[in-house]
């Protein structure tokens, strides 16, 4: 939908006190901010006290999105009112969490039934898409930024990964007004 390809996007709803995100698609930079600004929303509101992040339809993560999940995972540490969860992880998926250390701080399952499916599985009428914006160019950038970051926090392994994003999108929050 929003993110330039008809099978990536993001839908959330909430459910009995839970926000429920549906990654389907790629979970890539593209779907990132709408994400981290819905996670942001949820704590700040305090509307919810669990965040679940459904990856059954996940085809693959990039590095930003991967970012995006472990800053949020780290964040909730902080607010041990809230849980966040990624459920219905792929093997797949979740070799690519490990590659980049994002399984060390982020709490998820494999199985469809392990907390949090049977709140997935109910429809409802509050489900919202999460489109991105894609005329903030400075509000992505620096999304991406402060992933990468995330996962050199996280990993000092991914500084080698990623220095030269890191180099690249610094220049591009300086250049896009965002010092």
């Amino acid at each position: 939908m929003g993110s330039g390809n008809i099978n990536d996007n993001l839908t959330a709803a909430f459910i009995d006190h839970t926000a429920v995100i549906r990654v389907e698609g790629k979970g890539s930079f593209k779907v990132s901010p709408p994400m981290k600004q819905f996670i942001h929303k949820v704590i700040d509101d305090r509307s919810a006290d669990r965040i679940l992040v459904d990856m059954a339809a996940c085809t693959g993560m990039d590095s930003t999105f991967m970012g995006v999940v472990a800053g949020a995972a780290c964040m909730m540490r902080s607010r041990p009112s809230v849980r966040f969860k990624l459920i219905n992880l792929s093997e797949r998926n979740r070799k690519l969490l490990v590659t980049l250390g994002v399984d060390r701080v982020v709490e998820y399952s494999l199985q469809p039934n392990s907390g949090g499916a049977e709140v997935v599985a109910g429809k409802t009428s509050s489900e919202q898409i999460l489109e991105p914006d894609f005329s903030d160019k400075l509000e992505a950038a620096k999304t991406a930024l402060e992933a990468h970051s995330t996962l050199v926090d996280i990993n000092p392994d991914n500084y080698d990964k990623f220095k030269s994003v890191l180099d690249y999108l610094q220049d591009d929050v300086r250049n896009l007004g965002g010092n």
